[in-house]
């Protein structure tokens, strides 16, 4: 059996450079959303210093800040992240690192997260185990779920172009996390909001989308992840001696 290519480019070419408004606007809107979903699963925790990796733009960092969500803000990202920061983000401590090892000690931060990365990275739980070594309380990771029974190849080959060389089920990505020391303290699966499914789209379509994937979602959980991509964001603790 012959299986066609895919069309691979360097990945996260993507988000080098300087970003256009529009892709700033967008990049606000999904960071609303993250930021929606991350309060959710921390549920009232106290937080102080409060680490972002793989921060883009710095805009749900931002988002975070203002919810007054810890009190010591840092971001990095592979990318310079002060190259194509949201202006909105002034005041906030971005930096660049390796991609490999985080610039930090151990158990450094009270808070780590990474929101939509992993699916970049080609060493996932390398990549996480770096979380769980410089948090000294909870992480968050959130990912897009793009395996399900209605994806295509259309589909995987434009998730490929924004750079994600990993895909995930809610199933797979539990055991991702737990087989890179961490204890998955809750876990949810989120749908978008109605401002991100407005986004290229009219209203009447946006919220009859909305409408079909939120009553799904509250049926049956797993199921209507068969079908749609939802994000799934974790809250944990690592399980390493501290």
């Amino acid at each position: 059996m012959q299986i066609k290519p895919y069309t691979l480019q360097e990945f996260n070419k993507h988000y080098e450079g300087h970003y256009s408004e529009s892709a700033l606007e967008w990049r606000r809107l999904g960071a609303v959303d993250k930021a929606n979903n991350l309060e959710r699963l921390l549920a009232g925790r106290q937080v102080d210093s409060v680490l972002e990796v793989g921060c883009g733009t710095g805009a749900v960092l931002a988002n975070i800040a203002a919810r007054g969500i810890g009190r010591k803000h840092t971001g990095v990202d592979l990318a310079d992240p002060n190259m194509h920061a949201d202006p909105r983000t002034l005041g906030l401590d971005l930096r660049a690192y390796d991609g490999a090892r985080l610039p930090f000690e151990d158990c450094s931060f009270d808070l780590v997260y990474a929101t939509h990365v992993v699916e970049h990275v080609p060493d996932p739980r390398g990549f996480l185990a770096e979380l769980a070594r410089v948090s000294r309380g909870l992480i968050y990771v959130e990912v897009p779920c793009e395996l399900h029974a209605r994806v295509t190849r259309r589909a995987l080959q434009a998730a490929l172009d924004t750079g994600h060389i990993n895909a995930y089920s809610p199933e797979y990505f539990l055991v991702l996390l737990q087989t890179t020391g961490m204890e998955v303290v809750d876990l949810e699966l989120f749908d978008h909001s109605l401002a991100v499914h407005c986004y290229g789209s009219s209203t009447f379509k946006a919220r009859l989308r909305m409408l079909l994937r939120r009553w799904l979602l509250q049926i049956n959980p797993i199921l209507a992840s068969r079908f749609f991509c939802y994000h799934c964001g974790a809250l944990a603790r690592p399980t390493a001696p501290r």
